[in-house]
């Protein structure tokens, strides 16, 4: 086993050394080539070509965005602290005044959810966005600044000159090679350029998520209506327990301007233990009584996948090699399922090591790990430490969202049920009817854990 991990994480030479030391002579270098037009990828993009760096963008797709579909939400003060005032030309649907946890089970739903016109206010908390939009917009930032883009370029894998990565080859139909001093590899989860490069190890299915989306458009009035909103502000809700059919993962419903986009993911792994295809796992949350009546009306615009590292801080590659750096989500860096803020920044901190490597002309290891210490010392890689044991705790409580979320959904019931009976004996009869599902000392055991991750 270990000698087959040795073997993919070596670095693969492509052609005589001779041979690329002639080609890459003969032709156009760039000073950097970025593989990807994700947020990461194209956010890297404008930072290096806004200094004067000579980019090249590549994107395998026709459009930014081709191979997504529905939105996120952008935390706009760490987006505003990249692009000030980003809301003024970002195509954002919603701003987002409302944020709950909706804990449901097959008949019930148990609610937490905070509102406040506060989060109405400049410089706002959160914007709902449709993927393609934000990454259409940040594409055009880097062309205005003269970041060279082509699209329809597959990457096939990196050109190495002994270790050091001097350029990418492209697959067919263009069949072609680009030059430049510094490689960044942007390509998203389950980075295949990176694996078949030998940089990055095969992610397991234990550490990616698919995720299932379908967006419903309806009237805006419609939205505002039945999410309690006004006119132009949002909703973000979380969906946790029978939304992933008794396994740990999440789902979600964004609003947008006059549509809804709901999404729900399990790790990849547990769609093949289960059997349940992608498809089925979504239908169940449109048929949930309580989602069913938000969707009253609507029609499907839009319906897609994606998947989503989330291994987290422990199933981080090696980021930095020679000529070489790893962002985005090719990187790891996604924390729970929130990877748009972090991939950005970390596309801004690869390009601050890029422009350091290019003034002093030294593309080494050591000069270009200033894109991990700056890592290390942001918000991004200090979160992902301090959620590290949450991927294990899932794997160690596979039962965790659904069995809790049915404790507290029968609890309320029982709560909210009126019973003939004195109140004391219904408290009683209430934790019999609590510890009849999970012991006493199992659920204090359980507690425990959760509490030793959360404070780190």
């Amino acid at each position: 086993m270990l000698t087959d991990w040795y073997k993919a994480k070596k670095p693969r030479k492509i052609g005589k050394q001779g041979n690329l030391h002639n080609e890459s002579s003969n032709v156009k270098k760039y000073d950097v080539i970025v593989v990807g037009a994700g947020p990461a990828g194209a956010s890297a993009a404008y930072f290096m070509a806004k200094e004067g760096l000579d980019v090249l963008l590549l994107e395998r797709g026709p459009f930014p965005g081709s191979k997504s579909c529905g939105g996120t939400s952008l935390i706009a003060e760490h987006t505003h602290k990249l692009f000030p005032n980003f809301w003024e030309e970002c195509h954002c649907e919603r701003i987002v005044i409302q944020q709950g946890y909706w804990f449901m089970t097959e008949d019930s739903l148990l609610s937490s959810s905070f509102q406040s016109m506060k989060l109405a206010a400049a410089p706002y908390n959160h914007f709902t966005v449709k993927r393609r939009s934000l990454y259409q917009w940040l594409v055009d930032k880097a062309k205005a600044v003269g970041a060279f883009v082509y699209f329809n370029h597959h990457v096939a894998e990196v050109i190495f000159d002994g270790t050091q990565a001097i350029g990418v080859e492209v697959s067919l139909p263009q069949k072609s090679r680009f030059f430049a001093n510094v490689i960044i590899l942007a390509d998203g989860a389950n980075s295949l350029v990176g694996e078949r490069s030998g940089l990055i190890p095969r992610v397991s299915p234990e550490n990616l998520a698919l995720y299932v989306k379908e967006t419903i458009a309806l009237p805006a009035q419609v939205i505002e209506e039945r999410f309690n909103l006004s006119p132009g502000y949002g909703s973000l809700i979380g969906l946790i327990g029978y939304p992933t059919a008794g396994f740990n993962g999440t789902g979600s419903i964004h609003t947008f301007k006059d549509s809804i986009n709901i999404n729900v993911g399990l790790a990849i792994s547990d769609f093949a233990i289960s059997g349940i295809r992608p498809h089925e796992l979504l239908d169940r949350v449109k048929m949930h009584p309580f989602i069913q009546t938000l969707l009253i009306g609507g029609k499907t615009i839009e319906y897609g996948g994606s998947v989503i590292p989330e291994g987290g801080y422990h199933a981080i590659p090696k980021l930095v090699h020679p000529g070489l750096l790893v962002i985005g989500d090719a990187a790891s860096l996604v924390n729970g399922t929130h990877g748009i803020n972090l991939a950005m920044w970390s596309g801004f901190f690869a390009s601050r090591a890029v422009y350091e490597s290019k003034k002093n002309r030294d593309f080494s290891v050591k000069k270009l790990s200033l894109y991990r210490t700056l890592l290390d010392e942001s918000f991004v890689m200090q979160d992902l430490k301090a959620n590290a044991k949450i991927a294990s705790l899932q794997r160690e409580l596979p039962y965790l969202f659904d069995l809790y979320t049915k404790i507290a959904n029968d609890t309320a019931y029982h709560v909210a049920k009126v019973y003939s009976m004195p109140k004391k004996a219904k408290r009683k009869f209430i934790f019999k009817k609590i510890t009849s599902i999970q012991p006493i000392l199992k659920m204090a055991s359980d507690i425990w854990k959760i509490l030793k991750v959360v404070k780190g």
